[in-house]
């Protein structure tokens, strides 16, 4: 008796079918879905990189516009934005004259990406990115610092920002500020003097990397370890405006 094995061939077809499918659905998840999130990660961590610049526009809007308070809306995705106060920040500036020496530590606005490794600080006016637990930084758009060559004047703004406590938002966040209050303090030397910035970074977010850069490039200032000088100055006009968030 001679058996019909057509069916047993459809089962074999069916089983060859559905491990093609199944090896597909595989290679998809294993190589197609990394790449995915990774996609997705950079989208967040770009548009945060636009939001953080809008948010230092309007405190630049505060500082030297006049503006008593502004409101920025601002989708928070992939991460957390933490707002921390210049008293429970580790970062400080030091500047100092022959005479005179200001110390601040100015606060900041951190997001952390939980995709990836991502690092966003605004920070004394500068928006700065880097990676976790990595020593480099660059700045994404610089603070309101400047010397005149011709007046021989070096102008320091810190914005320093104030909250009554911690504060962190993921999703959709609001921020809110005002301008607390303004102290300046101008020192001047016909003779020309020299100028000393010492930057301390945070212990876990280092920017100094960033900072570096932006004092000896932009700035043209002589760099020794943590010491940055600039000879024959004039005018020194340091001037801190305080910034309060109100909440986000």
């Amino acid at each position: 008796m001679k058996m019909n094995e057509r069916a047993v061939s459809e089962a074999i077809g069916f089983i060859i079918i559905l491990g093609i499918v199944m090896s597909g659905i595989g290679l998809v998840t294993l190589y197609g879905y990394p790449v995915l999130v990774k996609e997705q990660s950079n989208t967040d961590v770009r548009n945060m990189e636009r939001a953080m610049i809008v948010i230092q526009n309007d405190m630049k809007s505060l500082c030297f516009k006049n503006v008593p308070y502004k409101e920025t809306a601002l989708q928070v995705s992939g991460g957390t934005l933490e707002v921390i106060g210049g008293d429970d920040y580790g970062a400080k500036f030091n500047i100092s004259n022959t005479t005179s020496q200001w110390e601040f530590s100015p606060g900041a606005l951190v997001y952390r990406s939980d995709r990836g490794t991502e690092v966003i600080t605004l920070e004394n006016g500068a928006v700065i990115t880097r990676q976790e637990d990595a020593a480099g930084s660059a700045m994404l758009a610089e603070p309101r610092w400047f010397y005149d060559e011709t007046t021989k004047t070096f102008a320091v703004y810190i914005m320093k920002i104030t909250t009554d406590e911690a504060m962190a938002r993921s999703g959709v966040a609001t921020v809110r500020m005002s301008l607390e209050g303004v102290v300046t303090n101008v020192s001047s030397s016909p003779g020309g003097e020299e100028i000393t910035v010492i930057y301390e970074s945070d212990t876990s977010n280092d920017n100094s990397v960033a900072w570096g850069n932006y004092l000896t490039r932009s700035l043209g200032m002589e760099r020794s370890a943590d010491r940055y000088t600039l000879q024959g100055v004039t005018r020194l006009v340091v001037k801190e405006y305080r910034i309060r968030i109100h909440g986000i």
